[in-house]
């Protein structure tokens, strides 16, 4: 099918980085120089690509035809070109380009660069053919891939046995997921004969609610695991012994959205089912302030990224469940904050990027001092510090004042609570995380080895998002229209003035008595958390849990095996081996008892046989010649019994006879 001049970026956008990621391997024979500029450069094609989309969308010129794919099951290749997935698109290929630049500086002396590259491009293209997809079984397919790019990528150290098993706990939490919306997309095409977005959202009324409540649950368990909510969250953590360029782009744009874009993308579809809505607000509500906690107790400065990631995470889960409708204020301040989280998050894994490239640490309690070694360093983290903590004028600010607005329209004082709490979290580890690398003296012998700063490859794609966090603080209003809203975002700039008076008077103190007073703060820190030292140091169990869970199955499927080899696999050895030995019994039984005695047994038969016949005979032939002799005297008796007189007669009758034949002779010879 000839597609027209218009079509061409929609298919492009995905299609080039995916063929791209297969070159590159070809590029790394020419040189490290020519395989970098390949991939870097794709990813600057790949960006220019989605941003014309944006024009032809804005245009009215964006069309995109479908191409037949499986004309049995009614299911086309197409692309789903509105304003959800031209946003995302574009904020994937912009993430991606930044990062590819960013790895030329930070990864540019590892080993496997080809492999890196590679899986990046083919992650890029996946998550933007994720999102870009029109139909569920077009976008599992692409679900699929990015989860196993990221499987790969995780793992990119794979000499590593931490790297290798934290990649491992990616792809088996993931899969707990994957395998829910795979039945949730068999079970919605048996109820509705298509996939396709439009159509299911036309035909989801025919569906009987109970059935159509299953499917929206298993879509949303598939969600949770991508975007590391709770409960299958734990894979995450695990996740920073990825290269932290993966890892910024993995939380920035790519996978862990996945989860969040999946929700904002079936919310018309499912917002009629309360069940649901519910089960997402209370999903991400929890996540949110169970990761907020964990964010303050931990001293990894890539784990402090991580778990903010699992908390905003929550909070887009948070405004997205209490939505009503996907025109409500709740489901752009889910979006937004997507937005918005993509670019500081992106910016503050930048920057921790270039500490950990620098000081060859990820602990913040061996850092201090580092604002004078590295001050762009600084600058950056700090920016995205106040953007993740809500502060004006950086986009964070628009976008969690937007969800706390959507949280109390719901009416539920209890999520509003915990939606305040996240924020109060999210201030208290998004500070501790400044104060404790940047803050003060070095607190070991790094501060002797002449820390510098990071390279500026590394520093200037960082500084494209900083510009970033703040243009979209001021971009609300027209992103807001991009996306069919019709929301002046000006007004919330009122609540800056007593957010700022309120900072004056409580927070700076705050931060003056860390600094003076640091050592009773960090005791009172610690007496607070004594008590939850061990809870939070154990992640709340939910490791322990599933490990002892893991152990279960495993020593069942052991019993199983064990059953297995030691029964049913020697079930018809056994049962073979029973039966020859009961024939060899029965063998030796009648060879030793019958024909042993068989013999014997047949002269004792022959011999009573032959007796028994011959006294059989004797008593016939007895028996014979009694007959014989009472017959001859019976005989003889009636002969001597017969009557006197008849014997003259016949002597008579003899001698005439013999007369008459003397005559009769004599008669023939004279004659």
């Amino acid at each position: 099918m000839i597609l027209e001049l218009e079509c061409y970026s929609p298919w492009l956008v995905w299609l080039f980085p995916i063929s791209s990621s297969f070159i590159v391997p070809l590029f790394g024979r020419l040189g490290q120089r020519a395989r970098d500029a390949f991939a870097t450069s794709c990813g600057l094609v790949t960006l220019a690509l989605s941003t014309s989309m944006i024009a032809g969308y804005c245009g009215g010129e964006l069309i995109s035809r479908k191409v037949e794919w499986i004309p049995v099951a009614g299911i086309d290749l197409g692309l789903c070109l509105d304003p959800l997935s031209i946003l995302f698109a574009n904020l994937v290929a912009l993430m991606g380009f930044i990062v590819l630049a960013y790895s030329l500086s930070y990864i540019d002396r590892e080993e496997g660069l080809s492999r890196y590259y590679s899986l990046m491009l083919l992650f890029i293209g996946s998550m933007i053919g994720l999102v870009l997809a029109d139909n569920f079984l077009q976008m599992f397919i692409f679900w699929e891939i990015v989860g196993l790019c990221s499987y790969a990528l995780v793992s990119f150290w794979y000499e590593r046995p931490e790297a290798v098993k934290a990649g491992t706990k990616v792809f088996m939490m993931t899969k707990v997921g994957d395998a829910s919306l795979l039945a949730g997309i068999l079970l919605l095409y048996a109820n509705l004969q298509t996939l396709s977005y439009g159509q299911v959202l036309e035909r989801c009324g025919r569906v009987a609610m109970p059935a159509f409540t299953a499917i929206s649950l298993l879509f949303l368990l598939g969600a949770v695991a991508k975007s590391a909510q709770l409960p299958l969250h734990t894979w995450l953590y695990g996740a920073m012994e990825a290269p932290t360029s993966v890892s910024c782009l993995l939380h920035g744009a790519t996978m862990v959205k996945g989860g969040v874009y999946l929700i904002a993308r079936t919310h018309a579809i499912f917002s009629s089912i309360p069940l649901w809505l519910n089960s997402v607000a209370w999903a991400g509500a929890a996540t949110a302030l169970v990761a907020g906690t964990l964010a303050l107790h931990t001293r990894d400065i890539k784990g402090v990224q991580a778990y903010s990631t699992m908390s905003q995470n929550g909070l887009m889960f948070l405004a997205l469940g209490v939505a009503t409708s996907p025109v409500g204020t709740g489901w752009f301040a889910g979006v937004f904050h997507m937005v918005s989280h993509a670019l500081f998050q992106g910016l503050g894994f930048l920057a921790v990027g270039c500490i950990v490239h620098q000081l060859g640490t990820r602990d913040m309690g061996k850092m201090g001092g580092l604002r004078r070694a590295m001050p762009i360093t600084f600058a950056l983290y700090l920016v995205a510090t106040l953007s993740r903590s809500g502060m004006p004028p950086f986009s964070g600010f628009i976008s969690k004042s937007l969800i706390a607005e959507s949280v109390m329209a719901s009416g539920n004082p209890v999520l509003t609570i915990i939606v305040y709490s996240v924020s109060a979290l999210t201030f208290a580890y998004s500070y501790r995380s400044i104060v404790l690398p940047f803050a003060g003296e070095a607190r070991n012998r790094l501060g002797d080895q002449g820390i510098r700063e990071a390279p500026m490859g590394m520093s200037a794609p960082a500084l494209v998002l900083a510009a970033g966090c703040l243009l979209l603080g001021f971009m609300g209003d027209p992103l807001a229209r991009f996306l069919g809203f019709n929301i002046y975002l000006g007004a919330f700039w009122y609540e800056f003035i007593a957010l700022a008076a309120v900072l004056s008077v409580g927070g700076l103190p705050i931060y003056l008595l860390y600094q003076r007073k640091a050592v009773w703060v960090e005791s009172f820190r610690d007496w607070a958390l004594a008590r939850f030292d061990r809870l939070l140091r154990e992640g709340y169990f939910f490791d322990f849990v599933y490990g002892k869970a893991a152990g279960a199955f495993v020593r069942a499927a052991g019993f199983l095996r064990s059953f297995e080899s030691n029964f049913v696999a020697r079930c018809p050895q056994a049962v073979g081996g029973g039966f020859e030995a009961l024939a060899h019994a029965v063998r030796e039984k009648i060879e030793a008892e019958i024909l042993g005695a068989l013999p014997s047994l047949i002269s004792v038969f022959a011999m009573k046989f032959s007796n028994a016949a011959l006294r059989g005979f004797d008593a016939a032939l007895d028996k014979l010649v009694y007959f014989v002799a009472n017959a001859a005297l019976s005989r003889s008796e009636r002969i001597r019994r017969a009557d006197s007189y008849a014997l003259p007669s016949y002597v008579l009758a003899v001698a005439l006879g013999l007369l008459l034949l003397c005559l009769l002779l004599l008669l023939k010879v004279g004659g």
